[in-house]
This record gives structure tokens, sequence and C-alpha cells, in this order.
């Protein structure tokens, strides 16, 4: 790779939990400005790449470079000023209003011992206005429906402004009016230069979103590529064992149509 390069490369990663082999002989090369989508069934080993390339984790065999750095080696106060996670599951153990949760994403950028900046506030008051959460934010982040909290993280993540971000099913409990929302963000994220990678079980919103997606099967990558391109019939025949048919609409939109019966 170029010294310049901005993105992730992994070379034949492999992970286990204990005895269970999770990952195997994973090799990406993940560029910046690109939406990626990651899918594939429960169990594929979606949410740990997720957690291997924010660092989260370590694998076994392999290694992952960061902008051209060994990602285990950039230190953590560094590495939030690079890329932000919205993990799938939370753990709040702290009664926190939503305001200050979301404040928590700017603390890279403040400075050590210093309070909060105007430019601080004012990045936080309008994720709230975009995440339309406005009216959640003296709530306690502990008295939140799941979407409610789906969407205070990911407003923490917005504001936090980094490089890259990383989402684990960050649509599987809104509605379909803010999960569409959510996805419009990201990709005028990614046109403005940013990274994203989602991992997602919604296959129409991968091919709505999504430039380039990476299947997961058994642990192992099982085709990459433009998502129009991989998503398709045979795909979800093969991996979900479900039938379905791509349609295109008027508009020039594509969508799968499951068949139920």
């Amino acid at each position: 790779m170029m010294k310049d390069f901005r993105g992730w490369e992994l070379e034949n990663i492999d992970f286990s939990y204990g005895t269970f082999p999770c990952l195997a002989e994973i090799s990406l090369t993940l560029g910046s400005g690109c939406f990626y989508g990651l899918i594939g069934p429960n169990g594929s080993g979606k949410s740990t790449l997720i957690d291997l390339l924010s660092g989260y984790l370590k694998p076994e065999t392999g290694t992952i470079r960061l902008n051209g750095t060994i990602l285990q080696s950039i230190k953590r106060t560094e590495l939030a000023t690079l890329l932000t996670v919205v993990p799938q599951r939370f753990a709040f153990n702290f009664d926190f209003n939503v305001y200050d949760t979301i404040m928590m994403g700017r603390y890279p950028h403040i400075p050590r011992l210093s309070s909060p900046s105007q430019e601080d506030h004012r990045r936080v008051s309008e994720s709230l206005t975009h995440l339309d959460i406005e009216h959640l934010a003296q709530r306690s982040i502990r008295k939140l429906s799941g979407g409610e909290t789906q969407r205070v993280m990911i407003a923490r993540a917005l504001v936090q402004d980094t490089e890259f971000i990383l989402l684990d099913e960050v649509t599987a409990n809104l509605d379909i009016n803010h999960a569409i929302a959510i996805m419009r963000t990201m990709r005028a994220l990614v046109r403005s230069g940013k990274t994203v990678i989602a991992a997602l079980h919604d296959l129409n919103m991968a091919l709505g979103f999504c430039d380039h997606v990476m299947v997961l099967n058994g642990g192992r990558l099982h085709l990459q590529g433009g998502a129009s391109e991989v998503i398709n019939g045979e795909l979800v025949t093969d991996i979900y064992q479900v039938s379905s048919e791509l349609i295109k609409s008027n508009d020039g939109n594509v969508h799968l149509s499951f068949k139920y019966q």
C-alpha cells in the first residue's frame, strides 16, 4: 500500500472465542470515503469483525493496520480521534441524561481539565435536532426505549466527528422512518469524505445505501463487491436459504422481494 493510504488493511485474520472458531483467513482492504456494508446470517462473524476493526478485540493470527499503523499499537486516546463505534448492545452503569451522554462523544476533542466549549455544546444541540431526540435531552439514558437509546448513541458518534465510523446493526431497533433517516445521514457523511462500515441484516438497506458489501458466512469471507452486483436472489438462496426476486422500480431503485410462502 502507498504511504498515504487511509483505511484498514487486514491480512489473514483468524479469531476464536476460546475453542470456538469465529473468523478464519479474513483478508480485506477497506479504503477511505466509502460506505461498506457487512452482511451475512446470524453467527457469521459480523459483530466480531466490527470489534476487531475497532481494536476492541485482537486477532489471534494475522495483522490489522489502520492508516498504515498496526491497530493494536495505536493509543486509545488517539484511536478515539480516528474512529467511533456504535455497538449493537449497550450497558449503562451510570444515570446521566441524554444531553450529557451525547457530550461524552466530544471528550476526545476537549483538552484535559477543560470544560466543553460553545462549539461542543453547538454540536450536541445540532445532533439532538438531527436525530429527532431534542425532547429527550434531560431524560435519563436508562429510561429510554431501545430505539431511542440507539438514536442517542448515533448522536454521540456523530459529535465525536471521526474519520471512520463503525456501526453494528444500528437500524435493528428503529422504525422505518428513523432507520432510513440514519442511513441517509451516513450516506451524506461518506460523501463528505468519511468512511462508514455497517453490519446490516436488512439487505434492502445495504442495496439502497452501501457502495460495497462484504458477505460473511461461517466465519469466512464468502463474497465482496459492489452492492448491486453482490446482492441478488442467488446470494439470498445460497446464504439465507430463502427465495427472493430482485425488482427494479420505475425510479431506478432496486430491492429484494422475499417469498414468504
